[in-house]
């Protein structure tokens, strides 16, 4: 009995996650850029290993979207339905100034690499579907599935010290991006959470303030939605240990 519970469980979870929609925004470049906290005696020009983790939540709203319809033209329904919050969990590894590591973007998994520096950052992202695109069937019925899930970009980040060690910074990315949307159906449930793409570039700022051992970081960002030909704002607050 024990064990058909857990079954059971394990079932229903991998679908909800199946099912949550594979949101892969652009991760957190206060994260990416935050250098470990390393003891006194650690301090030398040699390269160290080193990790850290954070947690990010960001607000974000899209406007003036191309409106489309051959009878009555309105906003997509996939934008007016777009989920206005994220929930990013990011833990990643410096050695010198190579940076990588991987999160969760809701309930989805993705990972990072790049380079990160006092000044100059670049970070590459992707979600797992472009890896498991590659083994799809082709006479299976939801074939392309991953593929048209595949989230991925790019980010160059500036930065520069103030006092106190507070950092203020400037982003530019590019993105195929993946965001959740409540999904509508004639079925039960009438609602479920699904999930659409669209190519996307945009830049922001953010300020990073030390407290202690742990960083507290503020950005926000301004982006063009090329495929639905609107407008996103998002401001992302993060805590990073």
């Amino acid at each position: 009995m024990y064990n058909r519970l857990n079954v059971k469980k394990v079932l229903l979870l991998f679908c909800f996650i199946y099912l949550a929609g594979c949101a892969t925004r652009p991760p957190s470049a206060v994260t990416f850029m935050t250098p470990p906290k390393q003891p006194d005696s650690q301090n030398s020009a040699a390269p160290k290993s080193s990790s850290l983790g954070g947690i990010c939540i960001t607000g974000l709203t899209t406007v003036n979207a191309e409106k489309t319809g051959d009878i009555i033209e309105e906003t997509p329904f996939e934008i007016r339905k777009e989920w206005n919050f994220n929930l990013n969990v990011q833990g990643g590894s410096r050695y010198g100034y190579f940076a990588f590591g991987f999160g969760f973007q809701m309930i989805y998994p993705y990972g990072y690499i790049g380079f990160a520096s006092e000044h100059f950052g670049t970070m590459l992202w992707s979600n797992i579907f472009p890896l498991m695109a590659l083994f799809e069937d082709k006479n299976d019925e939801d074939y392309d599935f991953y593929a048209d899930n595949k989230g991925f970009g790019v980010s160059l980040i500036e930065q520069i010290e103030l006092n106190n060690g507070m950092k203020v910074g400037l982003t530019q990315h590019f993105s195929r991006t993946v965001a959740a949307y409540t999904a509508h159906g004639g079925g039960f449930p009438a609602n479920w959470p699904s999930s659409f793409y669209f190519y996307e570039f945009g830049g922001g700022a953010y300020l990073s303030i030390p407290v202690d051992v742990k960083t507290i970081g503020i950005e926000a960002s301004f982006s063009r939605n090329y495929t639905y030909k609107a407008y996103q704002f998002s401001l992302t607050v993060d805590y990073i240990i």
